[in-house]
């Protein structure tokens, strides 16, 4: 039973780090400073675990207790749900930001229970060793047994469980097996009181946590599903539905009038029409809730259109949630963009990219090496365009100009559209950003607007292409100071505007 306990806390042990990703995703995102601050928190409770067990141990070697602490681990784990979303909106609120917010959120939810589950090795040590001479021996078996069952807890959480459960019912089920582990070690060590007392205890934990029902989502969610790769909410505000992923507003629809555009950056995106007026084949990065494709779908009946979205659940939505067109002459993958450009042998007219987040940038999407797969990608005189959530200048400035070097390094023209120029002209706003990169010969200002003018309402049919045009940024955009981004070194999070 002591080795079936240390392999499964281990296993616990990582489910539980994962999944962690996925609690704190919808209030700080799934940036690597997410990342960063649960797996810097684990490791601290596991070093801070491996010296408390080794020294109860060493004090007080009874069973009784090292079945105490496994049920203690798992009393921790089950109420983790029932805390994270209040206390992780009060830290938002409090205003501490992705970076500091992130790693208190991990520290508070987190840092106890990984402390307690790091005890349970070193203990097993001390009571399974007979002998100095064999406690090398021992304590290898069970660091190996323990770690062994990490790695199953890795592959479970990755490619079963998160697919196949909710994060909640995760969490809950995994401290619902630490205490069962706890009473089974005790009917072991023949306590049958103490396992009464713990299997009471653990009935009263669980019992409590159903009749305070499951946690309600806000009001308005019409649908929420956590994947690999996102926690997916659709939600109704009024009449106006939207997509949401971790805590990033992705679309907006209508429901009374689907065309309207909800989120304005989604116009910016028809800007490279000005330089290819009739476009045969459009590729789209991203798909959200499907905004952007179902307008060039409807609006130019000549258009092909090609979306790549990583996410399969995030697919599903935009046709179930966002009335996603079912036609021929629109095709989604689920695939990641930069592979399915790799892989793609059709040639674009246009390419759009629209999968940058405000606090998390795919970068492998925004290097050099992927401009220039985008490029090899066009048709001769095509056009890339990429979605840029950031500043044209000032403090928060730092990603939008290192992402227009780096694309400016592929694409020799590049026009800059920040969303609302024409009405509010700070600089320094964070606003969307559209590049749009061609190697065509540049046009003056004055002839994109002569061309933007004879589309309008003809060829182009979005309501704000007007404003699209009279955006155009006319001052150029430092670049000195900033990275070129590639492969090799894009430090994109370290350039995320700070909020």
């Amino acid at each position: 039973m002591l080795e079936i306990t240390v392999f499964t806390s281990g296993a616990v042990l990582l489910v539980l780090e994962i999944v962690a990703s996925r609690v704190l995703a919808p209030f700080f995102g799934n940036s690597v400073y997410v990342w960063g601050s649960l797996i810097g928190v684990f490791l601290a409770g596991l070093t801070l675990g491996y010296v408390v067990g080794g020294r109860v141990a060493d004090r007080w070697p009874s069973p009784v207790l090292f079945s105490a602490l496994v049920f203690l681990a798992g009393a921790l784990t089950f109420p983790i749900p029932y805390v994270a979303r209040p206390l992780l909106g009060a830290l938002v609120l409090a205003g501490f930001g992705p970076r500091a917010g992130s790693l208190l959120a991990a520290a508070l939810l987190f840092l106890l229970p990984s402390v307690v589950m790091g005890t349970v090795s070193p203990f097993a040590v001390r009571l399974r060793a007979r002998s100095v001479l064999t406690v090398g021996n021992v304590a290898g078996v069970l660091y190996a047994l323990s770690t062994l069952g990490s790695i199953l807890g890795t592959l479970l959480a990755a490619f079963v469980l998160i697919n196949a459960f909710g994060v909640r019912a995760i969490i809950h089920g995994l401290g619902i097996i630490l205490m069962l582990l706890a009473v089974a070690g005790l009917l072991t060590a023949r306590r049958a009181v103490a396992a009464a007392t713990a299997g009471g205890l653990a009935v009263a934990l669980v019992a409590g946590g159903v009749a305070a029902g499951p946690v309600r989502a806000p009001d308005g969610v019409v649908f929420q599903r956590d994947t690999v790769y996102h926690q997916i909410t659709v939600s109704d505000e009024g009449r106006i539905r939207y997509l949401k992923l971790d805590n990033y507003w992705q679309s907006g629809l209508d429901l009374d009038d689907p065309r309207r555009t909800v989120f304005a950056y989604s116009d910016y995106l028809h800007a490279p029409l000005l330089l290819v007026p009739r476009p045969e084949r459009v590729a789209l990065i991203g798909l959200g809730g499907g905004t952007v494709p179902r307008r060039f779908v409807e609006d130019y009946p000549q258009v092909q259109v090609d979306v790549a979205e990583l996410d399969p659940e995030v697919v599903a939505a935009a046709y179930r949630y966002f009335d996603l067109p079912r036609t021929p002459r629109l095709r989604v993958a689920a695939q990641d963009g930069r592979l399915f450009l790799f892989t793609s042998p059709a040639r674009y007219d246009l390419i759009l990219l629209d999968a940058y987040l405000i606090d998390t940038i795919p970068f492998h999407l925004a290097t050099r090496e992927f401009f220039a797969l985008v490029a090899a990608r066009l048709r001769p005189g095509g056009v890339a365009a990429s979605n840029v959530i950031g500043a044209l200048d000032g403090p928060d400035s730092r990603l939008f100009r290192a992402i227009y070097k780096t694309f400016r390094s592929v694409f020799p023209t590049v026009y800059v559209f920040p969303v609302g120029w024409h009405t509010y002209g700070s600089a320094a706003s964070v606003r969307n950003i559209i590049i749009v990169g061609t190697h065509e010969a540049p046009l003056e200002a004055a002839a994109l607007r002569a061309r933007g003018a004879a589309l309008a309402g003809t060829v182009v049919r979005v309501p704000g292409f007007p404003d699209v045009v009279a955006s155009l940024y006319p001052h150029p955009i430092r670049t000195e100071d900033v990275p070129l981004l590639t492969d090799d070194y894009a430090p994109v999070d370290a350039l995320i505007p700070r909020r």
